[in-house]
């Protein structure tokens, strides 16, 4: 286990020093944080799940037609807006 966990810190310093080296911002997720989060995983049930969730709701998409009512929406191609107005009872 030490040394999966040395290595964890060896890839962040080396993946620190590369960003800074390449000049590179944040650009998403890093690589060392992916290796911490399963390393965590390995120790707490909770994490597990947590990581589970997430790949889940990567997975889903959000449509607009998903049974919701109609809201605005903007048609760039056709530069048309349409605005839905609730009915007011």
């Amino acid at each position: 286990m030490e040394l999966v966990a040395c290595a964890l810190i060896v890839l962040t310093l080396f993946e620190r020093l590369w960003r800074w080296a390449a000049k590179v911002r944040k650009s998403g997720r890093s690589i060392s944080a992916s290796g911490f989060d399963e390393f965590t995983a390995a120790f707490l049930a909770t994490k597990r799940t947590q990581l589970e969730q997430q790949q889940s709701e990567t997975m889903l998409r959000d449509d607009e037609t998903d049974g919701a009512p109609p809201a605005n929406r903007i048609d760039l191609t056709r530069d048309k807006i349409t605005i839905v107005v609730p009915d007011q009872k």
